[in-house]
């Protein structure tokens, strides 16, 4: 999951609440070609902006409910749940046919119904469709939200990997395998390659150095 903040928002944030704050939804309901719904769980229209632009959105009421956020903490992937209203059979149909909307993109926009008019006053959820169940009886469709990286079965090293620093523990005999005379090294490439052992270099130069969110 990831959460766009700004400084509008985190501003308020230290405020008193002494108004609402609304729930506006981005659910991308096909992927080829892509088509979004826009939607609110506020009792009218809304007329905000599409996320992270400037362009002019409305979201129109919707029976659609945010579950409690569970964030990442080093032994789960984030998660939320999504309930929606079947009734009208639209999202049953959105269903049937685009895969349950695996892999799509839903993103919530928590906004301070005084600062409708500003783009940036907001808080942005960004998660993407893992599963969907519908409760018949209930008339009810809720959807599994988790991270892209989850969606897309990325995994990472278990380790810390660095662009410029070896992390192999020198004389390794199962990493590093130098056998040399040398007591000491930098571990950088540099330094391997004096050893003759810059193939067993445990680092990664192709790493950016921006921050990669899922």
């Amino acid at each position: 999951m990831a959460r766009d903040l700004n400084a509008s928002l985190m501003f308020r944030s230290f405020e008193l609440q002494g108004n609402a704050q609304l729930q506006l939804f981005e659910v991308e309901v096909q992927a080829s070609p892509q088509l979004f719904e826009y939607w609110t769980d506020y009792n009218a229209s809304i007329s905000y902006f599409k996320p992270l632009t400037a362009s002019v959105q409305t979201y129109t009421p919707f029976p659609i409910k945010a579950g409690e956020l569970e964030t990442d903490d080093g032994s789960k992937v984030p998660a939320m749940q999504i309930s929606m209203g079947a009734v009208d059979q639209q999202i049953v149909a959105y269903i049937e046919t685009n895969d349950a909307l695996r892999r799509n993109r839903i993103r919530r926009l928590l906004v301070p119904y005084d600062e409708i008019t500003n783009a940036s006053a907001c808080a942005i959820d960004t998660m993407y469709v893992d599963g969907a169940f519908i409760d018949h009886e209930k008339e009810i469709a809720t959807f599994e939200l988790t991270s892209k990286g989850a969606i897309a079965n990325v995994t990472v090293p278990g380790e810390t990997i660095r662009r410029d620093q070896c992390s192999s523990k020198f004389k390794n005999a199962s990493t590093c395998l130098y056998a040399g005379a040398e007591a000491a090294c930098r571990k950088t490439k540099d330094a391997c390659a004096s050893k003759d052992n810059v193939i067993n270099f445990k680092a990664f130069p192709g790493i950016g150095t921006k921050r990669v969110i899922f």
